[in-house]
């Protein structure tokens, strides 16, 4: 009769965990062990590639056999040179701009509101963060099913109440494209802001604000105070973490007009897109990604002095 080696199995596992418990690491070794596959992953997926980039922004590369002739700072110098790159630049600059500050304004409002003792609190907050937990990919096509001129009920409802007399197509007018991509964008992403924002609400101390309305402060006063410095801190990492993810973000921008039309809805990340694989330009795509990487480098110190500052005045 054959017996099973599934308990032997067991036992060496048991004695492999046995002997992993019982080591002496200290409180950093331990952290870094852990903290290895993360740092592999990111050295592989993202400093690696990001390294690549950069050095293919200094060759010409054929796109059907990849062959690279090394150009220098042309590709960098013809880039500058497109109108195209100057007017995605201040697409990405208004989307991105547009977006945060509305977020963040939008985003402590319904935090202070759900901080409150209020019914169905809970049921509340988890419906504000329904849209955040929805695919870009499905809001991009529901948006695009709304606006639709023929079928979407955006149009039905304007035109029912006499605000328009005939279907208009939104998403193909150069003038109005972007302006609602940039409300499908402040409607998915404000929950986060809503999110970060009632987390540190939870922690404020409670006696800090019950002091205050002692001394005759009024609420107005209180939120200036006292809540609003509590709150500067995790606003500037808010807004630093929401102005990189949306200068980068490239599915719901492309999705919902593909760039068009006649490229108003063209930020940076589309312009490297349509360089790379539609006009066949790999190294001036790889230069408007550097550039990219350069221009968050810069926001983002000054993020960092913003946030040191409001760390000293909290303390």
């Amino acid at each position: 009769m054959i017996k099973s080696d599934q308990p032997t199995k067991k036992l060496k596992w048991r004695v492999w965990i046995n002997r992993l418990s019982s080591l002496d690491i200290s409180d950093p070794k331990l952290a870094l062990i852990m903290v290895i596959p993360t740092m592999l992953i990111i050295l592989v997926f993202a400093i690696i590639p990001m390294l690549q980039g950069f050095y293919a922004s200094f060759f010409q590369i054929e796109s059907a056999t990849l062959t690279m002739q090394f150009n220098g700072l042309e590709n960098y110098q013809w880039l500058l040179k497109q109108s195209l790159f100057w007017e995605s630049l201040w697409r990405s600059f208004l989307w991105v701009s547009t977006t945060s500050v509305v977020q963040l304004f939008l985003g402590i409002a319904v935090a202070l509101i759900l901080h409150q003792e209020l019914k169905a609190r809970n049921l509340a907050r988890g419906l504000v963060l329904f849209p955040y937990l929805i695919p870009a990919v499905v809001i991009s096509l529901t948006w695009r099913f709304i606006l639709d001129p023929t079928l979407g009920i955006f149009n039905r409802v304007l035109m029912d109440i006499g605000i328009l007399k005939e279907p208009v197509a939104l998403l193909t007018n150069p003038k109005t494209a972007l302006w609602f991509i940039i409300i499908a964008g402040i409607w998915k992403y404000t929950p986060f802001v809503v999110m970060m924002t009632l987390a540190r609400l939870q922690v404020i101390p409670v006696e800090l604000e019950e002091a205050a309305k002692l001394d005759g402060a009024n609420a107005i006063q209180v939120f200036r105070y006292i809540t609003l410095p509590w709150l500067m801190p995790v606003i500037i990492v808010t807004m630093l973490l929401r102005t990189i993810w949306t200068f980068r973000q490239y599915d719901i921008v492309y999705l919902f007009a593909f760039g068009g039309p006649l490229f108003a809805t063209t930020t940076l990340p589309v312009l490297v897109k349509y360089l790379a694989f539609d006009a066949y330009q790999i190294g001036p795509a790889a230069a408007t990604s550097t550039i990219m990487v350069i221009v968050m480098i810069a926001v983002s110190s000054i993020y960092f002095k913003f946030y040191n500052k409001a760390e000293e005045r909290l303390n």
